[in-house]
């Protein structure tokens, strides 16, 4: 089902933004042939096992044999936007149907939310699962079963992580093909990186100049190693949203619903970032990173599948278990960022940040949402969402080692180079700061970035406790703040969107300037407002500022920094910047037990004001 509404949902938005089907015709595939036939046997092979017309004795080794084949055909091509997601998605489904001797698992709950009958199972290709979450249950597949319940009418089914995977991967190489420029190949490999010629593109994007269509984010789709990086994002985010859920009633239930612990675990994902992120940040430079990205999602992917196995053993396991999650994590994000020059063109950086912003805000949404209905219906089952998590992190790590990412090579890197082989990580560190600090746009931007945060740190702790004295009709408390954070959301979302649209047109510094202003402007808005449908207004104008601010800043330390200092100078922005707000969490609650959350705020809201504007006073900015 999955995999169909892939390809439809492909055909659909490709043909929306005027692509054609004979770009679809043309696309150069390897072994065209036995990809064909891989893609053929698959098709029979699954409809001969529906029907019932295969042998018990042979049909595992058929399974076996044939997503083998398949999912070879398709690393074959794996240079093209969404291949390598199909294809794990392929091997994923393989791996459950070959364990359990040549049948698909599906989970009697899933199919009861779905809203099926779950006394049994209609199809020759399927098994029923039953039982507790336990090792018997992994040991069936369980976690890439069909788990997913999707009770919606017309589409009514229950889907595995591989159908999701599948789908996704062949909805982003149907929209890729149909965009794709008649002289580039989707996937085509040309030259990359800051250092080649004015002219180069990164792997597997057609430019401006030679694509069919020339928006940012039509290129950014054809661009096979971006795609593998942002899909991988979105994957390891939407389980990441499930992972943070579940361990809040993972640790209520382990506590009795301490808020003492629970205050401790979201400390424990905080706190690395600070004492981690610099360190990692110089590792990230000295190291392959894609090697780092994908070694990243690996750790945590071990970590994750530990937490429902330690809280039995203590709850301060748990807690470990997260900080050293958000350690790795560490990592991951300064690594990313750098790496994102090396497959994106300088003319698309600005909208490629803006679609890693869009993928965490579309996460956000849908993620938090889904995911606590998902938690939800686990129940007692809590475990399999840390071991769809687990397996998320496997997904992302899949994905990145697949992506065409250069290396840098730091002994032909110049005399930057060399010094950062030879230095101490203290030395590194100091490098990057002195770098951070003498760049004059990067600094003031993080000074301002700080000053900000304080007040989003402020927002964070108050916001609920002022919407809750606002008039709120026939809302409660949390509902309204739902809807808060949910209009917040949207602003970020439509703010990404937007500014990506149009990063060849809008000057970086003059949008940091304004970010910032609209910011404080909306912050001290909402400290004196009466009203719910203004705070909720207030609420998109607030993400929509974070974003005007975010995105372009980022693009400026990418443009701005030499690759073998960026990690590094990312990771200690990271640093600063999260700093503040775990400054901002505790002492704004402090303050607003003195003046008052109204007097809090509404001065958080006029340094901010003040931080936006003194960036008109800096040149640099104004000019970047």
């Amino acid at each position: 089902m999955l995999p169909g509404i892939g390809v439809i949902l492909g055909l659909a938005l490709g043909l929306a933004v005027g692509g054609g089907v004979g770009n679809l015709l043309d696309v150069r595939l390897r072994w065209l042939p036995m990809l064909v036939a891989a893609a053929t046997a698959r098709l029979v092979l699954d409809a001969s096992l529906t029907a019932g017309h295969v042998p018990d004795a042979v049909r595992m080794w058929l399974v076996l044999v044939a997503y083998i084949y398949l999912a070879a055909m398709l690393l074959a091509n794996r240079t093209l936007p969404g291949m390598t997601a199909a294809a794990l998605g392929t091997v994923a489904n393989g791996i459950a149907i070959v364990v359990n001797g040549g049948w698909m698992p599906v989970w009697q709950p899933s199919l009861r939310a779905a809203g099926f009958d779950s006394t049994a199972v209609h199809s020759n290709f399927h098994v029923l699962l039953t039982g507790p979450v336990d090792a018997g249950f992994f040991a069936h597949g369980g976690p890439l079963a069909d788990v997913i319940p999707i009770p919606i009418p017309l589409v009514q089914s229950v889907a595995s992580v591989g159908d999701l995977m599948l789908g996704t991967g062949l909805a982003f190489f149907i929209f890729a093909a149909l965009v794709r420029g008649p002289s580039v190949a989707v996937g085509a490999a040309v030259s990359i990186g800051r250092s080649s010629s004015p002219t180069a593109a990164p792997t597997g994007v057609a430019t401006g100049r030679e694509g069919a269509l020339r928006h940012p984010y039509v290129r950014l789709a054809t661009n096979g190693a971006f795609s593998a990086l942002w899909l991988s994002q979105v994957v390891s985010s939407l389980g990441d949203r499930v992972h943070q859920i579940a361990l809040v009633f993972l640790v209520a239930r382990a506590t009795n619903a301490s808020p003492l612990a629970l205050g401790l675990a979201f400390a424990a994902m905080t706190i690395p970032t600070v004492l981690v992120g610099p360190v990692a940040g110089v590792l990230a430079d000295r190291w392959d990173r894609k090697k780092v990205m994908v070694g990243s999602d690996l750790v945590r992917a071990g970590l994750v599948f530990a937490i429902p196995i330690v809280v039995g053993l203590h709850i301060g396991l748990v807690f470990g278990l997260v900080f050293l999650i958000a350690a790795a994590s560490s990592f991951f994000r300064p690594a990313r960022a750098a790496a994102l020059p090396q497959v994106v063109p300088e003319e698309d950086l600005l909208t490629a940040n803006s679609a890693m912003w869009i993928a965490d805000t579309v996460t956000d949404l849908a993620g938090y949402g889904l995911g606590g209905l998902f938690v939800a219906f686990l129940g007692a089952a809590l475990p399999l969402a840390f071991w769809i998590d687990g397996a998320s992190y496997l997904a992302s790590a899949t994905l990145v080692a697949a992506a065409a990412i250069p290396r840098i090579s730091l002994a032909g890197s110049g005399a930057a180079g060399a010094e950062t082989m030879r230095a101490s990580i203290r030395a590194d560190m100091v490098t990057g700061w002195r770098f951070l600090r003498q760049e004059t746009v990067l600094f003031a931007t993080t000074v301002q970035a700080s000053v900000a945060e304080y007040g989003l740190g402020a927002l964070t702790a108050l916001s609920p406790l002022l919407i809750a004295a606002l008039p709120l009709g026939r809302f409660d408390a949390p509902t309204a703040y739902g809807f808060f954070e949910m209009a917040t959301g949207l602003g970020l979302l439509g703010g990404g969107v937007a500014i990506g649209a149009v990063a060849d047109r809008i000057p970086k510094g003059p949008a940091i300037v304004a970010g910032f202003t609209a910011l404080g402007l909306a912050l001290f808005a909402f400290a004196v407002t009466g009203e719910l449908w203004v705070a909720l207004a207030l609420g998109a104008v607030i993400g929509l500022a974070n974003v005007t601010f975010v995105v372009p800043s980022q693009t400026l330390f990418q443009q701005r920094t030499p690759e073998v200092l960026c990690g590094r100078v990312i990771a200690i922005r990271l640093a600063l910047v999260n700093a503040m707000l775990a400054v901002s969490m505790v002492t704004s609650g402090l303050l607003a037990e003195i003046v008052g959350m109204h007097v809090v705020l509404a001065a958080c809201g006029v340094l901010t004001i003040s931080a936006g504007l003194a960036g008109v006073a800096v040149r640099a900015i104004r000019d970047a």
